[in-house]
């Protein structure tokens, strides 16, 4: 045992920016995991992942209450989810089998996939540079950045997409074999099953393989492998369409496609460091072209580079190959920039303007990671081996938004920009200092420790506290936490235009789902009144016309959402957001009680 220790702590002492990220990052995405309510996505993971331990598969309807926020769109004629893959619903209802239904579970398994993108990042990049420098800066800038650690900590897809990703760009670079094809179309499959957009980063290394001559070697296994990924991945988009071109909105004209693509672009720019990364690509091609000055400006001296030890890395190098790229390198570079357009021209084709603004990046979440890793590589080449200059770009990418967009547009107060007859928008902060300071960890550390309920949580509370088993409730926002939070059957979930009603009467769901039968409490949040195709005032009118009295029991401050898995959304401790809101002031919500004249 005492042999054992100086071996492990030499070890751990050889490894330590890989330990240090490993431990930073298990501090990050799990402290207090679950203390934070679920919000209304969240809550469709773990609605659906308990219906899965009921059923074996996404029921919508699990005997209680019917579930999906979208009006039925996406359920097909037997109720089944459809139009959200399925990955993470069997991912959480794991979770649930082993540690309980509850928020730590649901979050759990999403949590530590964030934690395995930071680990497999910081091999890859370790692998393809052989600088543990910008494997270092690289996982460091993804565990500081706002955006990556609250898709983390999401019980939602997020972080599977980004994890999925990683893992398929490092299997790519190292594909040589059956073995390795099989692997790369197992995980795209997955990726796939996560959210289907995800993949576009496929679309990109095609591009590359046919383009890229050092990628030549992965040629024959890519294309290889993309027979499985069609045969396990095309069905399902027929299996799906219907829900999916319900969730769509076609383009209507050609321009229309450039504008989305800008719009995403000003997104991806928004919360990762891309102008960041694009500065220090023309600064290093600047070094490299004076490089090459200086080389032919000299005569050749016999034996010609002066080499060097990476004692992290045990790598042998020159100096010369710190000016630019090795074909690695290269090759990677290309891979995310590729995929980001890959990325911008799929899905908007799906996603229209003001969609894009709001969903942000959450359907390509894998651009995330792949955006720091690429900076990572930057700043390593860039500072040539200096600490005192990786370390101060590092700092740089950190705690300010220089690296970011917004500094760069503050000038536009509004965040509107005129397109011919689109308007684009880029977020705007909600303090002057916000624009270039990034006070966005502050916040994040103290959510890591301060409990943060907003409407819906205090709305669950108040229903714990006084509603009883079996009593009906309208809500029409949130309503999936509500539901797993309480447990209380919901009404007014399907109604007469929604694309299942015909369905669900078939198969003889409860009176109460159609309409206001039975309600013993409303939660009704004015914020989102006709949100959903229905006012206050109808609920209210078809209660009166059956008898009811409607008493007002509570008025709740209304938060707009609970943990927002969007940084320019996300309600941060304190009630502060980091970005400005257009309608930072909303009406307040109100908990009612429905008597009946035959109740006693």
């Amino acid at each position: 045992m005492k042999s054992l220790m100086p071996r492990v702590y030499g070890s751990l002492r050889a490894n330590w920016p890989f330990v240090t990220v490993a431990v930073l990052g298990l501090a990050m995405l799990l402290t207090n995991l679950g203390t934070d309510y679920l919000w209304a996505d969240e809550g469709d993971t773990a609605v659906l992942a308990s219906s899965i331990l009921k059923f074996g598969v996404p029921k919508a309807w699990d005997g209680v209450t019917f579930t999906d926020s979208d009006l039925g769109a996406r359920e097909n004629q037997q109720l089944i989810m459809v139009g959200t893959p399925w990955v993470q619903y069997y991912v959480a209802a794991a979770s649930f089998l082993l540690f309980g239904e509850n928020t730590f579970a649901a979050r759990l398994p999403f949590a530590l996939a964030g934690w395995f993108t930071v680990l497999l990042g910081f091999q890859l990049i370790r692998r393809l540079t052989g600088d543990w420098r910008a494997a270092f800066c690289g996982a460091l800038l993804m565990l500081c950045s706002v955006q990556f650690l609250l898709y983390a900590r999401e019980a939602r897809y997020y972080a599977l997409s980004m994890l999925f990703t990683c893992w398929l760009i490092s299997i790519f670079f190292r594909m040589k074999s059956a073995r390795d094809a099989a692997l790369f179309a197992a995980v795209a499959v997955l990726l796939f099953h996560t959210h289907p957009v995800g993949t576009a980063v496929l679309a990109a290394v095609a591009t590359l393989t046919l383009t890229y001559s050092p990628l030549s070697g992965q040629r024959r296994w890519f294309w290889l492998a993309c027979a499985p990924i069609f045969v396990f991945t095309v069905p399902w988009l027929f299996y799906a369409r219907p829900a999916y071109t319900q969730m769509s909105t076609p383009l209507r004209a050609a321009g229309e496609l450039f504008a989305r693509i800008i719009q995403y672009l000003f997104e991806t720019a928004s919360v990762t460091p891309l102008i960041g990364v694009i500065a220090l690509f023309f600064v290093l091609l600047i070094q490299w072209r004076r490089g090459r000055s200086q080389i032919h400006a000299s005569s050749p001296v016999s034996g010609g580079e002066e080499a060097s030890c990476d004692s992290a890395t045990g790598a042998t190098h020159s100096r010369d190959s710190n000016v630019f790229f090795n074909t690695k390198e290269m090759g990677f570079l290309l891979v995310v920039g590729a995929s980001i357009l890959c990325f911008a021209v799929i899905i908007s084709f799906t996603q229209e303007i003001t969609s894009l603004r709001i969903i942000g990046l959450r359907y390509t979440a894998g651009v995330i990671p792949l955006v720091a890793l690429a900076a990572g590589v930057l700043i390593a080449k860039v500072s040539r081996g200096k600490p005192v200059v990786w370390i101060s770009l590092l700092a740089v990418f950190i705690l300010t938004r220089l690296d970011q967009i917004v500094p760069w547009t503050s000038w536009n107060r509004s965040g509107i920009f005129r397109f011919g007859q689109y308007a684009l928008a880029v977020h705007v902060p909600s303090t002057p200092l916000n624009r270039f300071i990034d006070t966005g960890l502050l916040r994040f550390g103290c959510n890591l420790w301060y409990g943060n309920p907003g409407t819906m949580g205090k709305s669950c509370q108040f229903l714990r506290r006084n509603a009883q088993p079996g009593d009906v409730v309208i809500t029409n926002y949130e309503s999936e936490p509500l539901y797993f939070y309480t447990g209380l059957p919901q009404g007014l979930k399907i109604l007469a235009n929604a694309p299942v009603y015909e369905a669900a009467r078939r198969q003889h769901l409860p009176e109460y789902v159609f309409g206001v039968a039975r309600a013993r409490w409303i939660v009704w949040r004015f914020a989102w009144d006709g949100y959903f195709g229905v006012t206050w005032s109808e609920v209210e009118q078809a209660l009166v016309n059956q008898g009811a009295r409607i008493t007002e029991m509570t008025k709740i401050k209304e938060t707009g959402w609970e943990n927002r898995e969007n940084v320019f959304f996300h309600r941060f401790c304190g009630h502060k957001h980091l970005f400005r809101l257009h309608q930072p002031r909303f009406p307040r919500a109100r908990i009612y009680r429905i008597d009946y004249p035959d109740s006693n």
